[in-house]
């Protein structure tokens, strides 16, 4: 039966919550480095495998430089202690390299989105709002934003065009497939384009549609570009030459044109007026964020066109952004940086908890604090995608990133200050450390010092991986982790290409859902978890935990369906029991194993040194190994099913099959591996009391018993 914690051992609940700040911080930055490198692919066009290859490096790095950060950490003496300086320099640090990395060059963006009403030709994306309200135009705009899986049987989709094909200070005709709307499987009630991207000013002439068997039959030499720094077209758009009966035109001299409801509604976000160039009647338009074409109640039957086209002039800057390859090494570079400073943070920062409080229980509420406080990164995780799409804000998703890895820079900074502000390291240094340290300061030779620090680095590091307790917490955490992380790595795509059909706006919004679902389910999971730990001890707890985790795997395979899109609600929250027990009790143990090894490596006289830097710089090591492996072997799972990006919703159905096995599966039978190698901690409360009584006899002179 548990025993009542002594009150020298307890932790006051306001310096819970500082340690658990700090995990916030240390979530907060894991999530952004991975959760925001999906724009690569998205903004950017870059590969999945090189996206996943940028995973995997960096973090072999990182997981090279924990050890040794550990082995500093332990060994470092201050007046303010051994873990404070480091997590101080290191928020600080980290956070402006973040905020760097994410200043990235890239192309101008014209967007062009096509609306159809879908079989009924009536709009549906928001049943419950009448009038042309802002949430409409959001809504419009960006369908699925409001009311996902509300939008019965609307569609549309979207797309980009940047140089060479923009131009500056010269009329350029756009023409566009519409087979490239692929989204758009019905076209008998289009109803809207869409215009939005970087250009704030841009003038328009002749929208229509048509039908043509080849492009380069209607290709007409374009007028001569304006002088540099023209502000205004001075030369009319080409004249059309598609013939008249092939045409649907909205807006052009050159056609009849038919009825249109407005050039920018009111839900959208742009000025327009009427101009002209070189005589010819055009739209202007500026303070462009998005715009909304909208034919008004009489929508158009396009089954027969073949191409949508307009003629576009802008005095903006259009540049045309850089190679996959320099995105590659650019972010390759910038993460390996990023890491190193990630490393001097989180390292101590977990150290520094194992030694906060010697109670086998207070270790597991401490824990528990810890891990519902780290939990609220996870909040705002799932809604990065929403948060750097929303066009309301951005005007493409490079800015929407370049932003968020600011505010990630700011809130890194201020709240990764506070464990090293407030907190005090509870441990002296043991007898045998500050000798050590005497005796290094002593010496003359250089070489000699050297090759002692080495030699001390390297004893401990044996001394650490022989602990087989230690090794069984490792295995279990890497099995459950980053088997997740893997399949998190493309999760995404799932929500995308199969639930959501090829929609990102729609994918993105119910990942954000469910992902806000799964978090709020796991504060409660850990309030329960924590109290199992205190009353059926630590290892039971975990195989309740776990076991509840493997359940909303399996629910997956039969709740992720395109038909029933909310019905992805009802695995989350049996899934948030995974990881909100594994790190509310893998910490708590891993000070267990500390107190152990300490005891094991004790000499007669008292004498030993305490490694929770190097334990928990060890633990993470294993952790971030396999998360390197899984996020590069995750961008690779990806590409072996199939998946290409430029199939957009017209993905094989045997490529979808394999995601959703890969995304239920494989963290299912690595939690069962997890349960079992978890039986094999041979650590209970009785042994872990034990352990400390020793402790403290032997260092209060008692010695070896």
């Amino acid at each position: 039966m548990s025993q009542r914690t002594a009150p020298e051992d307890r932790i006051s609940f306001p310096h819970k919550v500082i340690y658990g700040i700090g995990g916030f911080v240390n979530n907060l930055l894991a999530s952004a480095i991975g959760g925001m490198a999906i724009i690569l692919t998205l903004a950017l066009g870059v590969s999945p495998a090189l996206v996943g290859l940028l995973g995997l490096f960096p973090r072999i790095f990182d997981a090279i430089t924990d050890p040794l950060v550990g082995f500093i950490s332990d060994n470092t003496r201050s007046r303010w202690g051994r873990r404070r300086p480091f997590i101080f320099v290191g928020a600080i640090f980290t956070g402006i390299v973040f905020a760097l990395l994410w200043q990235i060059p890239a192309p101008a963006q014209f967007r062009l989105k096509l609306v159809d009403y879908g079989a009924d030709g009536v709009y549906s994306g928001v049943e419950a709002v009448q009038d042309e309200t802002e949430a409409v135009g959001v809504a419009r705009a960006v369908p699925g934003l409001i009311g996902t899986g509300q939008r019965m049987d609307d569609v549309e989709h979207e797309v980009i065009i940047t140089p060479p094909t923009l131009v500056t200070g010269r009329w350029v005709g756009i023409d566009v497939p519409l087979a490239d709307f692929d989204q758009l499987t019905t076209r008998d009630h289009l109803a809207q384009i869409l215009i939005s991207g970087d250009l704030e000013n841009v003038y328009v002439d002749n929208i229509y549609l048509y039908r043509v068997g080849d492009p380069g039959e209607r290709a007409e030499p374009l007028p001569q570009e304006d002088a540099d720094g023209a502000t205004a077209p001075s030369t009319a758009a080409p004249t059309p030459t598609v013939p008249a009966e092939d045409v649907i035109s909205f807006f052009s001299d050159a056609y009849e044109n038919v009825p249109v409801g407005y050039f920018s509604t009111d839900w959208d976000r742009a000025e327009v007026e009427d101009a002209a160039a070189g005589g010819d009647p055009v739209k202007r338009y500026f303070d462009l964020r998005f715009a909304g074409i909208d034919f008004g109640e009489q929508t158009v039957d396009a089954t027969g066109m073949t191409h949508v086209h307009l003629d576009i002039w802008t005095p903006d800057e259009t540049p045309e952004g850089r190679s996959d390859m320099y995105y590659f090494w650019h972010f390759l570079i910038g993460s390996l940086i990023f890491f190193l400073g990630y490393t001097i943070f989180a390292t101590p920062w977990v150290a520094l908890g194992y030694e906060l409080t010697p109670a086998y229980n207070e270790r597991t509420r401490l824990m528990g604090v810890q891990n519902f406080i780290s939990n609220f990164a996870f909040i705002i995780a799932p809604w990065f995608l929403v948060i750097m799409t929303n066009p309301n804000w951005f005007r493409n998703q490079i800015d929407g990133a370049k932003f968020l890895a600011l505010m990630v820079c700011i809130a890194t900074i201020a709240l990764g200050v506070l464990p090293a502000l407030f907190l005090r390291e509870r441990v002296a240094p043991a007898p045998a450390a500050a000798a050590a340290s005497r005796a290094s300061r002593n010496r003359t030779s250089k070489s000699r010092s050297t090759r002692a620090g080495v030699g001390d680095f390297l004893s401990g590091l044996v001394k650490t991986v022989k602990s087989g307790p230690f090794l069984l917490l490792c295995l279990a955490t890497f099995l459950i982790f980053n088997s997740f992380i893997m399949i998190s790595s493309f999760q995404i795509f799932v929500f995308i290409y199969h639930i959501s059909e090829g929609s990102q706006v729609d994918g993105a919004w119910l990942a954000g859902i469910v992902g806000t679902v799964g978090i709020v389910a796991g504060f409660g999971a850990i309030v329960v978890v924590t109290w199992l730990g205190t009353r059926i001890g630590k290892r039971k707890a975990f195989f309740v935990s776990t076991g509840i985790s493997m359940l909303g795997y399996a629910l997956k395979w039969f709740c992720y369906r395109p038909d029933m899109p909310m019905l992805a609600l009802v695995p989350a929250p049996f899934l948030a029991f995974g990881l909100s027990g594994l790190f509310t009790l893998m910490g708590s143990m891993i000070a267990d194993v500390v107190d152990l090894d300490e005891l094991r490596n004790m000499d007669a006289q008292g004498r030993s040194e305490r490694r929770e830097g190097m334990f928990g710089s060890i633990y993470w090591w294993v952790v971030k190994v396999g998360q390197a492996v899984a996020l590069g072997l995750g961008g690779y799972l990806l590409v072996a099913t199939g998946f290409d990006i430029d199939l957009g919703a017209n993905q094989a159905a045997g490529t979808l099959v394999q995601m959703r096995a890969f995304d239920a599966f494989i963290p299912f039978v690595a939690s069962g591996v997890a349960i079992w190698a978890i039986a094999k901690f041979p650590i209970t409360e009785e042994m872990a009391r034990g352990t400390r009584a020793e402790l403290e006899r032997r260092r209060t002179g008692g010695g070896a018993a």
